[in-house]
């Protein structure tokens, strides 16, 4: 066998041998033959340079990206070619190993030949690759630094993004204002935790993509900001060194910079005082360079007020459904959850009201957790020890609010924040009641007055709402304080000893809280408060109890509060003795009270503030004139009250403030009054050297002849009292509610100063300026209802007026006013009704003039003025002159309401409508028979108010034309309801919401949709196969609502046709979620059957269908299948 190969291969080498010494020179390949072994130990040797060539050059290009450099396009085929030819050498090593055996005891050389010849050529492939490589193995050879190597805002962008109604809102307003050329310093507010970060971020990677700018910068500044740094990260994003051979270069190096990026958007994230960007950084804006923006982010919105932030935006907390689903999603709970789980899990959620940080924090550490794990979470949480549930980020909610809190300045300002945490979860929480709390608690040393503590108070909550610490509230002089922030508050004022606050569900009554110096308890439960307890620290107590069911304080219940300042019970059943120890109170709150006996608070001497609000009681007891340092008296809403005994309130000498509002049933003493030594007279009041402030509900019967009140720094006084009263304990402005001619002379010293005037039945005035002899300079709000008689507000015709009258006027409201003509009779005084920001006008019959035209106008209600043809005022040409300052614009203007005001032919003049109506928002016209047009004048076509967001027009049936605000492309809202020659009907591609009821059918079958831009990108092309263009659908991506009520003519609603460019199109709603029709007598179908194809109703979620009694059938079985949960009402 051995032979017989031999035999073969010697035939074959000779064969090979042969021809190639016909064709090649004979001495080279005897060299492949003959130096076999040293070309293959050559290769061997080639091969493992090239090996560590290659791993050199894997390294520095490793380094290159590190540094994030570019790297070269050349290396990568080195590394690739490097790879193939290595695999090559294998293959070929293989196949020498393979046949090395046979090579050595009997040698093919035919074989031999050929191995050392591919040997040579690889040993020569090798040595040219390496010298390739070589190039670029040196260090910075591989790479190059390229503009899409540098840090960019997408690298950035976090993928955390919460998508939410707020989020999408200030999202919105952001990429509105970067893309306003006015507009270089935006400013997006909101609580640590809410998201600012990451919406500032995916603000600036869509910015990015949108092409809005050609870089985006981001650097966070932090509570102590080290500028140096952020110069270097702002450097390194627009390739910049800030360092050269001579050491740093200076701010004005990088300003230059800066200044050569054609589209800069620069974020500064988490600031946290006003820094001049110029000056610390070297940042160009403004005036400096129009190129460069910046958008910051903070928890102060003072911080964007003090950087003169053209644009501030505040961001919210997410709503109910979008927290749910956030913490479902961090949790990975889906529809199997335990439902023991998902209860817990609805508890936390509430706990997290809404707050990003908290819900990603406990959702991801709960993620995979058995139930038993949940509940105990929960229950830490609900004890303030977040920190102790597993796994949850140190990054928590927290520690992130608590650095809110220690950046706070005062002390007074973080007490404030604490007293706020110690009221009930979710509690609207009276900021008097704060100011009366200071004060007792002597929290601002060295101030003497009330109303200086009450404007320092003031000013730390405004402080407190600015850092979101505290929340705004419906309720006028409330604020609200976060559930997450309150524990946080409960938190930091429990452990830490300079404030030892606390807030238990249980009195204590052991040791450990002897120590502290603030507590509140609140309770539903009946019974004794319990005696023995001892807290000789304790400085504040708020006690609540709530509804009919009240706990009684116990005899002994303040007996071991030596140290008390400041107390407040609320819903208490008090016992006659329970003040009886001596006591350093200063300020005492009873509210919702019940009790027999309150004489013996007539013993508390320190006493300066006091208040029974809502407590129930007949008789103010003799011994409260004992009370000679009372500052304030608050007997509001005790509406048993009847007596307040004779001379009581002149003995309160130093009474600087009284509050007397919704206790009507108090009598006071007049000449006619029997037995008059029994009761308090009205004329105490002018006894009181330092009274300052007073709220009062009397009727005018009250009322001695010649009585006038004294002079008062704020008022609330009203004759009668009103069924209904604002809950305010405390006047904020000067107000006076009056309701016949009777009370007007008394009221006489505070009409100089009023800046609420509210006038009903005020019988004998032909108007108010000169019959009532005074100028009302200061009035910000005017009321008149029922003033038979008045003409008008203004009687300039006989004798000159002054010339500041109503210039401060803010709110208008005339109703009832059946004789009422004109505003002003005569030539206007300078500046009249010039700061008017609301107008309402009801069942004004007889109102012929209009209303001056108005810059800050915002709010317009017009009711029932059948005599008025023109709603504004345009002033003459010599006015203008006389008045260059004025300015015929309704900038201003969001809201628009009119209604059975059949004279009128137009809303609007064009002089004024003409570029000035950018912020309108809302038009609601109903029954104006006579209106043709909104804005005077077909020719205008340029008016597209950018806000406008809902028209309703109904009954008015010569309107021909809303000339161009429908065509705004933000109109969500589109209302017609029998305007039979309003055609075409132009609607917006935007629309969100379209009702039409008794319209024609000429109406239906002409609508228009607006020539906007947006029409280019919501042609559905993957929806049109005709090559006639004509035929392609329309999308309307918003349209979620569609009505359609009383079109009798109609028969079939689907398709509708829309006309752009000339051409009929299809409507395409496929987002669309209600769909309602009610009395079409002649419908017979919905959806064409031709038609279905071009129909999608996949997002239908509701049909309402009534009185369509030729209706065959809804939909089509092809339509019906893809309806799903649909629901239909009939």
């Amino acid at each position: 066998m051995g032979c017989e190969f031999c035999e073969s291969a010697l035939a074959n080498s000779v064969g090979t041998l042969v021809v190639d010494y016909v064709i090649k020179p004979v001495g080279r390949q005897l060299d492949y033959v003959r130096h076999f072994h040293d070309n293959v130990e050559k290769l061997v040797e080639k091969k493992g340079e090239l090996v560590r060539a290659r791993t050199r050059l894997q390294h520095e290009t490793e380094v290159a990206e590190r540094q994030l450099l570019h790297i070269e396009d050349d290396v990568g085929d080195l590394q690739r070619k490097a790879v193939e030819i290595l695999s090559n050498v294998e293959t070929l090593e293989m196949e020498i190993q393979q046949n090395k055996r046979c090579l050595n005891w009997c040698p093919n050389w035919s074989w031999r030949y050929q191995l050392s010849k591919q040997a040579m050529k690889k040993t020569l492939d090798i040595s040219e690759l390496l010298e390739k490589i070589n190039k670029f193995g040196q260090p910075g050879r591989v790479g190059y630094r390229a503009p899409s190597t540098l840090p960019t805002i997408e690298f950035l962008c976090s993928k955390e993004f919460v998508v939410s109604e707020a989020s999408k809102i200030a999202f919105r307003q952001i990429i509105e204002a970067l893309q306003d050329d006015n507009i270089s310093m935006i400013g997006l507010w909101g609580m640590g935790g809410v998201g600012k970060t990451t919406l500032a971020r995916e603000v600036g990677n869509q910015a990015e993509k949108l092409n809005l700018f050609n870089k985006v910068v981001i650097t966070t500044m932090s509570q102590n900001p080290n500028f140096e740094v952020m110069q270097d990260q702002i450097a390194q994003f627009v390739d910049f060194d800030m360092k050269n051979e001579r050491g740093r270069r200076s701010v004005q190096d990088l300003w230059l910079r800066l200044k050569k990026e054609q589209r800069i958007l620069i974020i500064f994230d988490d600031i946290w005082t006003n820094i001049n960007l110029k000056e610390k950084i070297g940042i160009p804006t403004g005036e400096d360079y129009k190129g460069c923006k910046v958008l910051l982010t903070t928890r102060r919105q003072q911080v964007c007020l003090a950087m003169d932030c053209q644009k501030v935006v505040p961001l919210g907390c997410l709503d109910g459904d979008e927290a749910w689903n956030l913490f479902a999603t961090k949790a990975s709970l889906n529809g199997s959850a335990d439902d023991a789980i998902r209860k817990v899990a609805t508890k936390i959620i509430r706990k997290c009201q809404g707050l990003p940080i908290a819900i990603v924090s406990l959702g991801s550490a709960l993620k995979g957790k058995s139930c038993h794990e949940w509940k105990a979470a929960y229950r830490r949480l609900k004890d303030r020890r977040l920190t102790e549930i597993e796994d949850v980020n140190e990054e928590n909610a927290y520690l992130c609010l608590e650095a809110s809190f220690d950046y706070l300045k005062g002390m007074e300002t973080k007490t404030c924040f604490l007293l706020c945490s110690l009221y009930p979860e979710d509690h609207d929480i009276c900021v008097e009641d704060l100011v009366r709390y200071a004060w007792g608690l002597e929290l601002y040393k060295g101030i003497n007055s009330i109303e200086k503590v009450r404007s320092e108070v003031l000013a730390s909550t405004e402080i407190l709402k600015n850092s979101c610490l505290l929340l705004d509230c419906r309720r006028k002089g409330h604020v609200k304080m976060h559930d997450v922030v309150r524990e946080v508050a409960l938190w930091i004022a429990s452990s830490r000893e300079e404030f030892s606050f606390a807030s238990v569900g249980t009195l204590p009554m052991d040791e450990s809280f002897k120590h502290f110096i603030a507590i509140s308890f609140n309770t539903d439960q009946m019974g004794e408060l319990p005696k023995g307890l001892v807290f000789p620290n304790l400085k504040f107590l708020l006690v609540g109890g709530t509804g009919e069911d009240r706990m009684e304080t116990s005899s002994e219940f303040f007996e071991g509060m030596k140290a008390l300042k400041a107390c407040a019970l609320d819903h208490l059943l008090i016992s006659p003795v329970a003040f009886q120890f001596q006591m350093n109170l200063k300020t005492l709150k009873l509210r919702n009270c019940r009790f027999s006996d309150i004489s013996m608070i007539g013993k508390l001497k320190t006493l300066e503030i006091f208040s029974l609000s809502g407590s129930l009681f007949s008789e103010l007891p003799n011994e409260i004139g004992d009370l000679e340092n009372l500052r304030l008296l608050e007997l509001s809403k005790c509406k048993e009250l009847r007596r307040i005994p004779h001379r009581l309130i002149q003995r309160l000498s130093n009474l600087e403030e009284l509050y007397l509002h919704g206790s009507g049933s108090i009598i006071w003493a007049t000449k006619n009054t029997t037995e008059k030594e029994c009761y308090s007279s009205l004329s105490e009041l002018n006894l009181l050297p330092k009274l300052g402030v007073l709220s009062l509900d009397l009727h005018p019967q009250h009322l001695s002849d010649g009585f006038v009140f004294p002079k008062l720094w704020r008022f609330d006084v009203s004759t009668p009292f009103p069924w209904t009263r604002s809950s305010e304990p405390c006047p904020i402005s000067r107000s006076l509610t009056i309701f016949n001619s009777a009370s007007i002379d008394a009221c006489k010293q505070l009409f100089e100063d009023v800046e609420s005037l509210h006038l009903e039945l005020a019988q004998g005035y032909p108007n108010l300026i000169p019959s009532l002899e005074l100028e009302f300079s200061k009035l910000a709000s005017l009321g008149l209802r029922r003033c038979d008689g008045m003409k008008c507000l203004i009687d300039a015709s006989k004798q000159q007026v002054p010339t500041t009258a109503f210039s401060n006027l803010r709110s208008l409201s005339l109703a009832s006013m059946l004789a009422l003509e004109e505003l002003c009779t005569g030539p206007q005084p300078q500046g009249f009704l010039q700061k008017l920001e609301t107008v309402s006008l009801m069942w004004c019959n007889e109102m012929i003039g209009a209303i001056p035209i108005s810059q800050n106008l915002e709010v317009l209600q017009v009711r029932q003025c059948g005599k008025m043809q023109v709603l504004f005022q345009t002033v003459e040409l010599r006015s203008i002159e006389q008045w260059p300052n004025h300015h015929l614009s309704l900038q201003s203007l969001k809201d628009v309401r009119i209604s059975d005001c059949n004279s009128l032919k137009y809303l609007f003049p064009m002089s004024a409508a003409n570029n000035s109506l950018g912020q309108l928002q809302s038009l609601d016209i109903h029954r104006c028979s006579q209106l043709e047009e909104i804005i005077q004048g077909t020719e205008v076509l340029n008016i597209s108010p950018q806000s406008l967001r809902k028209i309703w027009v109904t009954e008015c049936n010569k309107l021909t034309s809303l000339s161009s605000l429908s065509h705004g492309h933000r109109l969500q809202e589109l209302l017609v309801d029998d305007c039979p020659r309003l055609t075409p009907l132009i609607i917006s591609a935007k629309i969100q919401k379209l009702e039409l009821r008794r319209i024609t059918s000429e109406q239906f079958s002409n609508l228009d949709i607006c020539n906007c831009e947006e029409v280019g990108q919501i042609t559905e092309k993957d929806q049109t196969s005709s090559p006639d263009h004509r035929l392609q659908p329309i999308c309307f991506p918003n349209l979620t609502l569609i009505s359609i009520f009383n079109c009798e003519n109609l028969k079939c609603l689907f398709p509708i046709t829309v006309t752009h460019g000339g051409f009929p199109k299809l409507l395409s709603a496929s987002n669309l979620q209600t769909l309602e029709i009610s009395n079409c007598s002649q419908l017979e179908e919905i959806i064409q059957e031709p038609q279905v194809s071009n129909i999608s109703l996949q997002c239908l979620k509701k049909i309402k269908v009534e009185k369509c009694k030729n209706l065959r059938y809804l939909f089509p079985m092809s339509i019906a299948n893809s309806l799903g949960d649909c629901e239909l009402y009939e």
